[in-house]
């Protein structure tokens, strides 16, 4: 039986243990965490925006990839604590928001959606993926890693979820990077440049 978790069990979680699920100092963590860097590829990008930002530590690295950087997340102590293991870093701007209503505004050049999407339910996760898509810029790129194994929390299964972004973009976005891995999947997918989609219409 599922038991889903919403943004006041996140912020349990991370008043009880600043980092739950160990991405400071998990082996297992710091090499997905490279996945997701791989899939952002090598330049920087001007406007990064990264979903779910958790207690920073991923903010940390994909902060060496922007101009700037706006990070958000649901749960108050998070940001908080993505303050703190971000201090001194003025690209970076924190943000409070529960998606998919509160999706900031874009554009933005890289978006990262990283183990978030499969907490909402499968309506608001298409809402999500909608709003994405609006506030990417042409020529933008989305990069999204995700866990393909089931658990009890999610609202959505994960291995729907990703099947739920694929089926998105399909035929409309050039996917630039895949990893697959026994436990999660990491995808990037690039939306269309004007000139492109002018030329898709002719």
């Amino acid at each position: 039986m599922r038991q889903v978790i919403g943004v006041d069990g996140f912020e349990a979680l991370f008043r009880a243990a600043p980092d739950p699920w160990g991405y400071r100092d998990s082996p297992f963590e710091r090499h997905k965490r490279g996945v997701l860097l791989r899939g952002c590829g090598g330049r920087i990008h001007g406007r990064v925006l990264e979903l779910a930002c958790a207690n920073g530590e991923t903010t940390a690295a994909l902060s060496r990839l922007a101009l700037r950087l706006v990070a958000q997340d649901a749960s108050p102590t998070a940001l908080a604590l993505a303050r703190k293991r971000n201090a001194g870093q003025a690209r970076i701007r924190f943000r409070d928001g529960i998606l998919p209503g509160d999706m900031p505004r874009g554009p933005f050049d890289m978006i990262v959606a990283s183990e978030i999407l499969y907490y909402l339910p499968p309506r608001d996760l298409d809402l999500c993926l909608g709003a994405i898509e609006a506030a990417l810029a042409p020529g933008g790129r989305l990069v999204c890693l995700h866990h393909v194994v089931d658990f009890d929390d999610a609202a959505t299964r994960p291995v729907e979820a990703a099947c739920r972004v694929e089926r998105h973009f399909a035929g409309r976005w050039r996917r630039v990077a895949r990893h697959r891995a026994a436990r999660y999947v990491m995808s990037a997918h690039v939306k269309p440049s004007l000139a492109q989609g002018r030329a898709s219409r002719r």
